[in-house]
């Protein structure tokens, strides 16, 4: 039986996986050079690009 919380959507690729492929990336949160909180980036611990663009990963590219 598959649970709300068996599969995360990967936020770099978009693919939904299993629990065991989703890492979390926390970062903070920087607007306009000010700390506003933490931002938490799933991606896929299986795959090199999605790890390497999770490094970069804003869900406020270009405010920040």
């Amino acid at each position: 039986m598959v649970t709300a919380f068996d599969t995360w959507k990967c936020h770099i690729c978009g693919e939904e996986r299993p629990n065991g492929k989703i890492s979390v990336l926390t970062k903070p949160l920087i607007i306009n050079g000010q700390d506003c909180g933490k931002q938490n980036i799933r991606y896929c611990n299986d795959r090199p690009a999605c790890i390497e663009r999770a490094k970069e990963f804003s869900f406020f590219e270009g405010r920040e």
